[in-house]
């Protein structure tokens, strides 16, 4: 039998491309890659492993 696999989306364009943005003021938030909306990040969306990219 298939298993339904719950990824988080975008509340905009419903794209599941998004990127966790760190923000000085608001801590981790969502950002879709396809249409640049961004939102707070909740806690759901954190559970997989996180990879931190600074840049120079």
């Amino acid at each position: 039998m298939s298993e339904f696999l719950d990824f988080p989306t975008c509340y905009v364009c419903r794209s599941i491309d998004l990127e966790i943005v760190i923000n000085e003021d608001f801590g981790p938030m969502s950002t879709c890659t396809e249409c640049g909306y961004s939102w707070i990040a909740k806690y759901e969306e954190l559970d997989a492993p996180v990879f931190i990219t600074k840049a120079s």
